[in-house]
């Protein structure tokens, strides 16, 4: 990490364990790629500049930001400053159970829009951020995180249904994704995912790419980039963890961490048992 630059991150006990981070980066530059969880982030100091949906987007302070699962996106500094934020990290299952919580059905919401600003809703995402490291304001936190989540699906979510067109190339790249993460150890060659998703392999990588915004093999290390913060949490070995997650070495495991989460993997495991 550069000077002036850090990363805290830890899990709340609220919500069956909910990621936080608190970070300040002011040249990390952040490379394509996604997240397993939702990312709800608000930025406290500068601008943070960050690729999402096609479209590049500036969140300057008192901005919410917020990304769903395996939506692509990148981030580095708006200004010469840098900038500083916090976020939270939401499971799918959790917004899942909210979602049902308030419609009465089985559904999954998704957002449009990358970057919200609404005071009131800043209000809330702060009033939850004080309370959330407190152990003696567990029940509190919960109640602020629920209040936070309901409205800002209410006022800003939708229901994610699955395309109706082109619904036999979609369901190809979905058994080829799927493929993907059950394996995501292992080395998949491309003509046995293509054949696997019955197309060619120029056709599955172009409508890969077109659905999901990474080619199958990006997709694959960010499945091991996953699995790897698990282990990392329950303290195994970076070194152990590379080999068990796919990693051709330590090396590529720690360049690919560090593009995705801003810090190496010990250091993101010291900070789960430093606390």
């Amino acid at each position: 990490m550069f000077q002036d630059e850090f990363c805290h991150i830890h899990s709340t006990h609220a919500f069956e364990g909910l990621d936080v981070i608190d970070a300040q980066f002011t040249n990390t530059v952040f490379g394509k790629h996604a997240h397993s969880e939702y990312v709800i982030s608000i930025v406290d100091r500068g601008i943070k500049q960050f690729y999402h949906k096609g479209k590049t987007h500036n969140a300057g302070a008192g901005d919410i930001s917020i990304i769903s699962p395996d939506e692509i996106h990148t981030g580095n500094k708006g200004d010469a400053n840098g900038w500083k934020y916090r976020a939270i990290y939401p499971t799918e299952q959790q917004i899942k159970d909210i979602y049902y919580e308030v419609y009465g059905q089985n559904g999954l919401p998704t957002f449009k829009d990358s970057v919200i600003q609404n005071p009131r809703l800043e209000q809330q995402m702060q009033l939850l951020l004080s309370k959330i490291q407190s152990t003696d304001a567990l029940l509190e936190s919960e109640v602020h995180l629920e209040l936070l989540l309901v409205k800002m699906m209410l006022q800003y979510g939708s229901v994610k249904r699955a395309p109706t067109q082109n619904g036999q190339a979609l369901s190809n790249v979905l058994l080829a994704r799927d493929f993907l993460a059950d394996n995501y150890r292992e080395r998949v060659p491309l003509d046995k995912l293509a054949t696997l998703a019955g197309v060619s392999k120029y056709h599955l990588i172009n409508e890969f790419k077109r659905h999901f915004g990474l080619t199958p093999h990006q997709y694959q290390i960010q499945q091991r980039l996953s699995h790897s913060k698990t282990l990392l949490k329950s303290g195994a070995k970076p070194v152990e963890i590379a080999m068990h997650c796919g990693f051709h070495d330590q090396s590529h495991f720690h360049k690919a961490f560090v593009s995705s989460m801003g810090v190496t993997p010990t250091i993101y495991q010291q900070q789960f048992f430093t606390r």
